[in-house]
């Protein structure tokens, strides 16, 4: 109970703290307003300042589900090739992605994340759409990592 008045009090005091005090304004007489700018032509402009700090953060929050999900899709194919000695096919990973796998099978049936399919355990395990063409993430093998590679390193893998 102390704890919860204590934390209480020092939230109070440091919410009070000292603010400055503003300083009284002069009167003055508004201005004419100023015209309205023009409307902008989104498909010839250039984007809207502040609002690339906006997109940028939701596609680094994009990379990191992505790459969690690669993880753990890595983590299945790994157990899946300890208990039978053997990577699974496509239809045994899809399989395996229930309950809170179900994200990650909706993205390899929407076409999101491609399997390879490949019994290489040290081979390319899958990938995302279109890093072959612009880079992305991979998942490879023997130990399930799952990170960034370049478009180049994709062709490599996939041995185009």
């Amino acid at each position: 109970m102390r704890f919860f008045i204590l934390c209480t009090v020092c939230a109070t005091i440091a919410l009070s703290g000292c603010k400055k005090k503003n300083a009284p304004m002069a009167v003055t007489k508004p201005s004419d307003p100023e015209p309205a700018p023009a409307p902008i032509d989104d498909r010839n402009s250039a984007p809207i300042a502040g609002g690339g700090a906006i997109q940028n953060v939701r596609q680094a929050a994009k990379r990191t589900v992505a790459l969690s999900d690669m993880h753990q899709l890595g983590i299945m194919i790994l157990q899946y090739d300890l208990d039978n000695n053997k990577l699974p096919t496509v239809s045994e990973i899809k399989a395996m992605l229930t309950g809170d796998g179900a994200s990650i099978r909706k993205q390899i049936d929407e076409g999101t994340i491609i399997l390879t399919g490949t019994k290489d355990k040290a081979g390319l395990w899958a990938y995302e759409v279109d890093a072959d063409r612009a880079g992305g993430i991979v998942l490879t093998g023997p130990s399930a990592n799952a990170r960034r590679a370049s478009a180049d390193e994709v062709k490599a893998l996939l041995g185009k």
